[in-house]
């Protein structure tokens, strides 16, 4: 009898977390798709059950990739998935985005714009180069990746592995898009969402189009995700493999 965790899906049904979802599925552009098991997309871990924890390590899960900064890793660590399985903290952003005084005195005197915030994450290339690195060095089987929310730094992430698979720009904004209807699920989300002005809840809540657009259209003016992530510091060969394990 099949089991759950060995099932292709779209978003898992985990208790912990609203927003685990699958990177396989996708069409690309060799006729193609992306394989499922391989890669996850994901917001906190840290109120995963045990009953989450084994349902991703039967889903194949063999490595863990940490986005957030670590002023956020010590305050909300990720739950132990035991010593089979490796993890990693590479920040994307350096602004601690759970710490909210922080952040009421940025957007006191300037309000960062989406386009604003996702260059200063495509401009962290020696953070995204250890990514690719790790990734390319874990053993086979699943790698999950998040932030907090599972929206701006893991998509960009997300996006990037997309595109390096062959996948078009508009499964990128399709998969970028859907992170604030699974978020909302999560009530204390959803209460801040209703709670921000408009220009805030945007800002925070929001996972518009034409965020994650910007920052495709950014990798491609540096000459398309290979060259981009060239200029990141990751050599031919690694960005190879980190490919091989996406398409099928």
């Amino acid at each position: 009898m099949t089991k759950p965790y060995e099932l292709d899906w779209a978003r898992l049904p985990l208790e912990g977390a609203n927003n685990v979802r699958e990177l396989g599925g996708y069409p690309t552009a060799d006729g193609g798709r992306t394989r499922y098991h391989r890669f996850l997309r994901s917001d906190w871990l840290w109120q995963l059950t045990d009953a989450d924890r084994d349902f991703l390590r039967g889903y194949g899960l063999v490595a863990v990739i940490d986005l957030r900064d670590p002023m956020e890793v010590s305050r909300e660590p990720d739950v132990d998935f035991g010593p089979d399985v490796r993890t990693a903290n590479f920040s994307l952003l350096k602004l601690d985005i759970s710490n909210e005084e922080m952040m009421k005195r940025i957007y006191e005197d300037k309000r960062p714009s989406f386009c604003e915030l996702y260059q200063m994450v495509l401009a962290a290339h020696e953070s995204i180069a250890r990514c690719f690195q790790f990734i390319a060095e874990a053993p086979e089987g699943c790698i999950l990746f998040h932030c907090m929310a599972g929206k701006d730094r893991t998509g960009i992430l997300a996006m990037l592995l997309m595109a390096l698979a062959g996948c078009d720009k508009w499964d990128c904004v399709a998969s970028y898009v859907q992170t604030r209807a699974h978020m909302m699920r999560n009530e204390g989300y959803a209460a801040d969402y209703l709670r921000q002005q408009d220009l805030d809840r945007e800002n925070f809540c929001d996972s518009p189009a034409y965020a994650i657009e910007y920052a495709w259209d950014a990798v491609e003016r540096a000459g398309g995700v290979v060259a981009f992530l060239h200029d990141c510091g990751i050599d031919y060969e690694t960005i190879a493999e980190v490919k091989a394990r996406l398409v099928s």
